[in-house]
């Protein structure tokens, strides 16, 4: 069940599921530096990286602990996402109760305004793209669907066929947004 010296993602699973809480120390080495990356990049300090890094892993615990999970990406993708949503709630709730300057308005409008613009041209390229990769491409990341439900809406034959258009699709929009754009351009 080791993959190189470190734990499988299917083991991690099996370890929770059983209850084992042997593993939430690992888990807890594992995902700390890329949480912590996570939130210093997005406006965060060191004061908020334990309390985040600490509900992140408990609520992948309870999820795994769901008769109904299913783990369809990699455990670290799972693990930065609930980070993010985790992070991004904590944030706005902590920049509700904050002072702001004006400097800082400013500098929030601006970015605010780069990430709708940068939202704008994803969307304009994806709009752009053959039929499928369109509709597979907005039901995943747009509407939230998981690849079963997008299978059944696109009547893919399984998951693996969503996965692989998926992949197929996201890297023509890739090839496309670095053809037309500069990484300067969404900085």
């Amino acid at each position: 069940m080791f993959v190189f010296g470190k734990i499988s993602d299917e083991h991690i699973v099996e370890q929770i599921k059983s209850g084992d809480e042997k593993i939430l120390l690992h888990l807890y080495k594992e995902y700390h530096s890329l949480i912590k990356s996570f939130i210093l990049k997005n406006g965060g300090d060191d004061n908020n990286i334990d309390d985040i890094v600490q509900e992140t892993i408990i609520s992948l615990w309870k999820n795994v602990q769901k008769p109904t999970f299913l783990l369809q990406a990699k455990l670290s993708t799972y693990v930065i996402a609930i980070a993010k949503n985790k992070w991004f709630k904590e944030f706005k709730k902590r920049s509700r109760f904050r002072r702001v300057d004006a400097t800082h308005c400013r500098t929030m409008k601006a970015s605010s305004t780069s990430i709708n613009l940068d939202h704008a041209i994803i969307v304009k390229i994806v709009q752009e793209m053959d039929e499928t990769c369109r509709r597979l491409l907005a039901y995943f990341y747009f509407d939230g669907l998981n690849n079963k439900s997008i299978a059944e809406k696109l009547n893919f034959a399984n998951t693996n066929t969503v996965k692989s258009k998926k992949y197929q699709c996201f890297k023509k929009l890739q090839a496309t947004v670095l053809e037309q754009y500069q990484k300067e351009d969404f900085i």
